[in-house]
């Protein structure tokens, strides 16, 4: 894992929202958006996660970097939820590498 202090022309083919505001500003940034600077001030965590192991990822995302986004909300509150983390990562299953 890796902290960023900026995304600069990033393939963002994955990412993760580590908060519901984050999840927000990854989708717009995945549709193509301009983030407005006072939603860019809100973000207060980028980190690229790049795994030693790619060959448990899903095969379309095999290799790729895996981006995480964490932000707080309009009013300087920071929620997170760990469970996007476990859930929102492009890792194949058990089930389906048997």
């Amino acid at each position: 894992m890796e902290p960023l202090t900026e995304m600069r022309e990033v393939n963002l083919t994955w990412y993760v929202g580590l908060d519901a505001d984050a999840t927000r500003i990854g989708d717009a940034l995945w549709t193509g958006e301009e983030l407005d600077d006072a939603t860019k001030a809100r973000i207060i965590g980028l980190f690229r996660m790049t795994f030693r192991e790619p060959h448990i990822m899903v095969e379309r995302h095999k290799g790729e970097p895996v981006y995480l986004i964490m932000a707080m909300t309009a009013d300087n509150v920071l929620r997170l939820k760990p469970q996007n983390l476990v859930t929102g990562l492009p890792i194949r299953h058990l089930e389906a590498a048997t």
